[in-house]
Parts: structure tokens; sequence; C-alpha cells
């Protein structure tokens, strides 16, 4: 029961969860966390069929992309590698994938020599552009599927407020969508 005013939230009991409050939080959390992987598999499975990338290259080159359309310029391995939640030595891994196709450049910084740079290159940005769309469709396939099962409705509303503001621009049919392998 709820006690307003009386510094006890709903499902607490003297100040400490209840046992149906912590087994409702981990529900959730598992099914937040079921859903993620769901739509991370989806996501890599549509990329990697239409660009022949990962999930994670691709989200170091929006992590990229975004950064310059925030005015900040290369970023710092250390940074990129933070921002898509990857090591250092896996993110110097995938930027090393990424310069190998052209989608990225590396150099040192002129502030920092230990420090490496990284940037994309103008097909970089073909390829964020161009996969932008395929990962929109893959995750309103999933959030389709997830509201024919009964998935929780405010995640679902969630995951499709989220796709639906991402892409401002008109979503290409698969048949428009290339890029260089």
């Amino acid at each position: 029961m709820c006690h307003a005013g009386h510094g006890r939230g709903c499902g607490q009991q003297g100040g400490h969860p209840t046992v149906n409050a912590v087994a409702a939080s981990i529900a959730r959390w598992d099914t937040l966390a079921r859903v993620h992987r769901r739509i991370e598999s989806r996501v890599g499975r549509h990329l990697h069929q239409h660009l022949g990338l990962g999930a994670s290259e691709f989200h170091a080159l929006r992590a990229l992309d975004e950064s310059v359309r925030a005015g900040s310029g290369p970023l710092y391995l250390n940074v990129l590698a933070d921002g898509i939640g990857l090591s250092q030595s896996g993110s110097s891994r995938l930027v090393t994938r990424l310069q190998d196709r052209g989608l990225v450049t590396t150099r040192l910084s002129s502030h920092d020599r230990r420090s490496v740079e990284i940037e994309l290159t103008p097909l970089g940005h073909e390829v964020v552009r161009n996969g932008s769309p395929v990962v929109y469709r893959a995750v309103e396939e999933i959030v389709r599927e997830l509201r024919a099962e009964g998935t929780d409705e405010d995640l679902v509303r969630y995951l499709r407020g989220s796709t639906h503001e991402a892409i401002t621009h008109r979503v290409p049919p698969d048949s428009e969508v290339t890029a260089s392998r």
C-alpha cells in the first residue's frame, strides 16, 4: 500500500522494497534486456545483409557522425570506446576494420601525441546515411512483433516513439539502400 507523505513509496515496507517489488523490478529488467538483445540481433542481421557491417561497427560510425553534427569534430579513441561500450583494445580493432574499408581515417592528435583521433570519410558518412533507414526498419519490425506478443505497452510505446523520431527524412525502401563492401 502507498502512503503519500509518509516517506514510504509503493512496494516498500519500512523503507525497504518488498519481495514483490523486487521481483517486479527484476522482471522488468529481464524484459528490457531480452528486448535489447532481440533488437541488437535484428539490427545486426539487417546491417550485415545490406551493408556488410556489424551493429558495433555501425554504432561507432554513428557516434563519429554525431560528433561531427555536434560540432565536436574527430573523436579520440578512448571517447569512442566509452561511447559505444567497448574496451579501448576492442575499439582499436573495430576502428582498424573500419579504416581498412575506407570508412574512417585516424591520425595522432596534435595536442597529445599518444592519443589517436578518428574521423569519418565521405564514404563513412554515406554508410551512416544509408544504414540509418536499415536500422529504423529493423527496430520497426521488432516493435510490431512486440506489440503482437502483448509486450508491456509502455516499452512498446517508448520504442515506437524513438523509432519514429529517429529519422526525420523519408525512409527509402530496401532496394534503395546500398553501400560499398
